[in-house]
């Protein structure tokens, strides 16, 4: 294996396990769902095969897939800031780039994991246009070490645009967070 391609694989890995959301201290009080042992669990194998998301948007009436990644930090009760690259599989402006502000409710939470509700704002851009928006992701939050957590979510979002010639985009993502409890 040559060295851009190890260098390559050891990015797509710490990308996926970065700590990408540093969240509520939701406690586990049982450890039935937490992997004490030095073996790898279901999440931690997860992360790493998933370090980019699948996000489908439509824009202009036309419908697009792409690739999403977002990094975000925070403290609980003060909610997080975000920041999100998107590639999209098409011919022109590929690129999208979001930064926002998101508040995290845990609507549910048990020995094995939470529910949680997050809403926020923020601004886009795809270096041609710009917006902003509101968005919602309703997830789950499950442990995979002790202090550390698994969470697939899904998000849902509306950018509106600030001409008024282009067009608004609306777009659906399936992502997979870490939070790190401190």
């Amino acid at each position: 294996m040559n060295i851009k391609a190890l260098a390559l694989a050891v990015m797509l890995a710490i990308a996926g396990t970065a700590p990408a959301q540093v969240l509520p201290p939701v406690s586990f009080h049982g450890t039935s769902g937490i992997q004490q042992s030095g073996s790898v669990s279901f999440g931690e194998v997860a992360l790493i095969l998933f370090p980019v998301n699948p996000i489908l948007l439509i824009e202009n009436e036309k419908f697009y897939v792409g690739i999403t990644k977002e990094i975000s930090l925070g403290a609980y009760p003060y909610g997080r800031v975000a920041a999100e690259y998107s590639l999209i599989f098409r011919d022109t402006r590929l690129n999208h780039l979001r930064f926002s502000y998101n508040y995290d409710f845990a609507l549910e939470a048990r020995d094995l994991g939470a529910l949680l509700l997050s809403i926020g704002g923020g601004y886009f851009t795809d270096f041609n246009k710009e917006g902003y928006f509101p968005q919602a992701s309703f997830g789950l939050l499950f442990p995979v070490m002790e202090n550390v957590a698994a969470n697939p979510y899904l998000k849902l979002r509306h950018t509106f645009m600030t001409d008024a010639n282009e067009s608004d985009i609306s777009d659906l993502s399936l992502g997979f967070g870490l939070y790190i409890g401190l």
